[in-house]
Parts: C-alpha cells; structure tokens; sequence
C-alpha cells in the first residue's frame, strides 16, 4: 500500500458530525462516547445481525467495537441522498483468518437531528473477488454428503 491518499477521499472534517464522532469513538475505544453518537431506537446491522436500540448496540459495542480494540482508518467519506458512506480500513484484536488484508469495510450511515438512526456495516468486494474464505468453510461444514441419513 502507498502513503499517498487516493483523490477520492473526503478529509474528517467533510464527515457529518455524528459520524465524526464515531470514528473518534471507535479509534479511542470509548463506549460511552460511541453510545451517544446514536438516537434511542437506532439500529445497528453488523455481519448480518441487527441491535435494535441503545441496550442492544451497547452489548455490541462492548463485545465487537470495544472489546476487540477496534480501529478504523477512514479511505473515503461519499454523501448519498443525504445519508454518509463511509470506507475505512479495519484492525483490531478480532480473528484475521480468512479476511482480505486489508479488510475494508464500508459503514452507511443514516442520521436524523444529529444522531445515527441507522447504522449497516458491510464487507463489499469487488464483482471479480472470490468467495469470503469464512462463507466458504460455513458452505462445506453444513453441506451433508448424499450418504448421511438421520
């Protein structure tokens, strides 16, 4: 990877407010902080499972944000229809088997009076990429073969 920036990034101060703060939050491991980055009712989408509500993104900030000293290294920021879409490189103390490096994931943002309502988190790759490993390995285990009988 190179030093220099790709001319599609947007700096941190082009973020949104609230999602500024988030990334802050996220970067410094405050599970206060990134809490109240949210509205009461928000949700939170990560790896296909949905936290509906502070208590719930609570447990999930403390177990997936937190508690694996997650970082983020925002690459781009695009604005869509007046929600935030924001790509950033990963790490953190959370298993790398399997996952590109860098793993990039892209957080879409959707705010209302200043705080995220709705947050989808997502492993995009490109059309010509080949299969997560993970997925892969998830397909093979739950594959039964054509002899196996109950």
């Amino acid at each position: 990877m190179t030093s220099q920036q790709p001319s599609s990034v947007v700096s941190a101060l082009a973020m949104p407010a609230p999602v500024a703060a988030y990334v802050a939050a996220t970067n410094s491991f405050d599970a206060d902080a990134l809490l109240a980055c949210f509205a009461d009712e928000a949700l939170v989408n990560d790896q296909l499972r949905d936290y509906w509500g502070l208590e719930a993104i609570k447990a999930w900030v403390l177990r997936e944000v937190v508690g694996v000293r997650l970082t983020m290294n925002v690459v781009e920021v695009v604005e869509h229809f007046g929600d935030a879409i924001v790509s950033a490189e990963m790490d953190g103390d959370y298993d790398k088997a399997g996952l590109p490096v860098p793993l990039v994931l892209a957080f879409h943002f959707a705010l209302r009076a200043d705080k995220i309502v709705r947050l989808i988190i997502l492993n995009n790759r490109t059309t010509d990429s080949a299969p997560e490993i993970r997925s892969l390995h998830g397909a093979r285990a739950s594959k039964r073969l054509p002899d196996d009988r109950e």
